[in-house]
């Protein structure tokens, strides 16, 4: 046989077993990852908001101050009016009064708006709190599966890139990029034919093609879908 084509059937194995590990693990990895994604951007959310709601707590206050302040003075402005000896006093102080109900007015308006928009940050604080809680056990029970799934076949993971590293170095390069591109675009970059066809496609390949493959002495590829052929001595 060939030696680079033998490599080659070499690689493929290990690579076919390399996915049937991915397998194996399922979506695992990929949940776990989207999992943890979604916690850091939650509770940054949550520190945003938490921030937010520090900075309304401080209007709301100020607001309040205001609100208090104005009202102090309107009881005094109030006390003044019975005090007035001239029209123009009275009509100076109640323009004072209503200067200062318009402030109070506004300020109990921001002061409404500072507090809705708190209790809308509360809730959803409290509604995300909620969704936290959710995926971290779900993210626990899934990287426990993972880390079950890992421990079975980590050691034989290991050994077969190892191993695969090995035959990298050994292979011709344009081969191997040739093997690696096709792989990359259809799970097997090799596979023995089946009878007449490709072990791939299923395609039909003409008999003089099955008699050089069968030779295992070069490496030839599927016409259709241009996987490298290679026979393994099984017949149908």
């Amino acid at each position: 046989m060939d030696q680079t084509l033998e490599k080659l059937i070499k690689l493929q194995e290990i690579d076919q077993r390399l996915l049937e590990i991915k397998n194996y693990m399922g979506d695992l990895p990929k949940k776990v990852q989207i999992q943890e994604n979604d916690l850091t951007t939650l509770n940054s959310e949550i520190q945003l908001k938490k921030e937010q709601i520090t900075a309304l707590d401080k209007n709301i206050r100020s607001c309040e101050l205001n609100i208090e302040d104005m009202n102090t003075k309107m009881k005094k402005y109030k006390e003044q009016i019975y005090l007035v000896k001239s029209n123009k006093e009275y009509e100076s102080l109640n323009h004072e009064i209503d200067h200062i109900k318009t402030l109070i007015s506004e300020s109990e308006s921001q002061l409404l708006d500072h507090t809705v928009k708190k209790e809308d940050l509360e809730e959803y604080i409290k509604i995300n709190l909620q969704n936290v809680d959710s995926i971290n056990k779900s993210l626990s029970t899934n990287k426990l599966e993972l880390q079950s799934a890992l421990e079975k076949t980590q050691n034989e993971q290991k050994e077969l890139e190892l191993n695969r590293d090995s035959l990298f170095k050994n292979i011709e390069p344009s081969k191997l990029n040739n093997y690696e591109r096709i792989r990359q675009g259809r799970d097997v970059g090799m596979i023995s034919i089946i009878g007449q066809a490709c072990g791939d496609c299923y395609s039909q390949l003409p008999p003089q093609i099955v008699i050089e493959i069968k030779k295992n002495s070069e490496i030839i590829s599927c016409p259709s879908c241009s996987v490298m052929l290679f026979w393994d001595g099984a017949e149908e």
